[in-house]
């Protein structure tokens, strides 16, 4: 059997590729330049459109690796603590600024912007893998592409039910693309990996790995993973191993060639899956931060949604594949949709993190089903009418979270501000001050809100701001909102707690959350006091517009 080589896409094929892929990515950008174009002399877009929280992390870790650390430390916890080997990739990112000299907020774009290219052109590459003709192999691709789900129906009947199309970015290759630059990574070298096994399971393939015929390839392509995103390996590893299985099982004996194949991603990864847990257990402070870092998947419901219909077209090919089991393709991807569907809802912490990639065996079946049994049962003069109407479906998901964080940033400013995408540029000029003035490792008190980006804009910590990153989250988050609230004064600055608070930031947010009634403006019961308690502590008092900053260490 002769396996697959770059040179079987043709010049043609790449260059559709390209277009194709170049507007994806441009139609990803749009509504990030057209925010930072409607910022005014009241806001200021702070670079993320779709969920901000998790961006302000990102940005902070950058900004980590700008200062020239190569190891993680948790800015959103007030703290000092041991740093670790985690989340890498933004740290190198960070480096690269430092060494380019470009701000934190290109080289995140600049990277989404990379990052999403490599992945489509893996995906297509992949599509060529399994087809040799051209019609599968562009269907193929721009199913993963531009499919999503039925998360917009949904939605029209209950505003609050998010279905993973609109709320777990990983999940489809177009929002990975305009949410961050690691899931497009991670989607891509997934693709790369399955066109290797698929390639050295079929019928006839019995080649050792090698540099040559992609052992080395894999085994690179495994540790990138492990090191950017190891939910990512779960479950493709745990199809190997279920292959590995029922292999064995069916020949009564070891087979060697998949155990030889599948060492490839497994015995790679190991090392850093033992340091994960070293790290964990031994380092208090990230320990519990793994503990309190829980992101359940949605309940099946909305998840059926997002994948039904998907899973609907791709049900011949998927009764066929459970059928026959044939080792051409089917095999594989059989084993990794149905590890992947199954792991979703293990209890495990980082459930919803387990959908990255699931939508690859899942398309698969999807074209399977559509070459072999859909355009058999459908009038040709119908088939192209019938994918039209299915993309009617699966588009309107892609729009949504296109276009809706846009307006938050350009329509309702108020409300943009209240998701996080927005702040009032009195607070950029603090973090501004802040970046030239404090000293590293010093502690920061805000509301949430700006608690959540004090890290991304300088190299400060907060006392609380993230609800994952700041440990022990759910103690501080309420010890911030007690004390903007008036409820207490003390314990912040008292010996309960084991840091100092060496700066207090207190502006519109701040002070929104000390109002009983915000349409009466009612201030709570304690707040002046509160307030007077920082402004007997200040050694300075800084001033921007709306928002005080308070010194409480003594000055240079």
């Amino acid at each position: 059997m002769q396996p697959f080589r770059k040179d079987d896409i043709s010049r043609h094929e790449w260059r559709w590729v390209a277009i194709f892929a170049g507007v994806l990515v441009t139609l990803a950008l749009l509504p990030y330049a057209w925010a930072s174009i409607a910022s005014d002399n009241k806001w200021q877009f702070l670079g993320v459109l779709s969920n901000p929280q998790d961006g302000a992390t990102y940005f902070s870790k950058i900004r980590q690796g700008l200062d020239g650390y190569w190891l993680f430390e948790l800015m959103h916890t007030p703290e000092v603590h041991d740093r670790a080997g985690l989340f890498t990739f933004y740290l190198l990112l960070g480096q690269i600024a430092r060494i380019v000299g470009l701000s934190i907020v290109v080289v995140f774009h600049l990277a989404r912007v990379a990052t999403s290219i490599f992945m489509f052109s893996a995906l297509y590459q992949l599509g060529a893998v399994i087809w040799k003709r051209l019609r599968p192999r562009r269907l193929f691709f721009i199913f993963l592409a531009l499919a999503s789900g039925l998360g917009w129906v949904v939605l029209l009947f209950d505003d609050k039910a998010l279905a993973p199309d609109l709320n777990v970015p990983e999940a489809f290759p177009f929002y990975a693309a305009l949410v961050n630059p690691h899931f497009p990574l991670s989607i891509g070298l997934l693709a790369l990996l399955a066109g290797i096994f698929l390639q050295v399971f079929r019928p006839g393939y019995n080649e050792a790995p090698s540099v040559e015929n992609g052992g080395l390839a894999a085994i690179l392509y495994s540790i990138i993973l492990a090191i950017v995103q190891p939910p990512a390996l779960v479950s493709f590893g745990g199809a190997l191993v279920l292959l590995i299985l029922i292999t064995a099982y069916k020949r009564r004996d070891i087979p060697w060639h998949e155990v030889r194949w599948s060492s490839m991603v497994l015995l790679p990864t190991f090392p850093f899956a033992l340091y994960y847990l070293l790290v964990f257990d031994f380092n208090e402070t990230m320990g519990k931060f793994n503990e309190q870092n829980i992101t359940r998947s949605p309940n099946v419901f909305l998840t059926l949604m997002a994948f039904g219909l998907l899973l609907l077209v791709a049900t011949p090919a998927i009764v066929r594949a459970v059928r026959l089991f044939e080792r051409d393709g089917d095999q594989l991807m059989l084993l990794w949709l149905t590890v992947n569907i199954i792991l979703v809802y293990m209890p495990f912490n980082l459930q919803r993190r387990l959908f990255i990639g699931l939508i690859i065996p899942l398309v698969y079946f999807c074209i399977r089903a559509i070459e072999d049994y859909w355009m058999t049962h459908i009038p040709v003069k119908r088939q192209r009418l019938a994918l039209i109407l299915l993309f009617v479906f699966l588009m309107p998901s892609n729009f949504i979270v296109l276009f809706i964080p846009l307006f938050g940033a350009v329509s309702n400013r108020e409300a943009g501000a209240d998701a996080g995408i927005l702040i009032e540029k009195n607070y950029m000029d603090v973090f501004d001050w802040l970046e030239i003035n404090a000293r590293e490792d010093e502690v920061v008190l805000s509301s949430p809100d700006i608690g959540r980006w004090i890290p991304a804009q300088a190299s400060v910590r907060v006392v609380y701001g993230h609800p994952y990153e700041t440990v022990p989250a759910k103690l501080r988050e309420r010890q911030v909102k007690d004390f903007f609230e008036g409820k207490d004064c003390e314990t912040l600055f008292s010996d309960a707690v084991d840091f100092n608070i060496h700066y207090v930031v207190w502006g519109p947010r701040e002070e929104e959350m000390g109002l009983l009634d915000k349409k009466a403006e009612t201030i709570r019961p304690g707040v002046e006091e509160c307030r007077q308690e920082v402004e007997d502590r200040a050694t300075l008092t800084e001033q921007f517009g709306d928002v005080t900053l308070y010194v409480l260490r003594e000055p240079r």
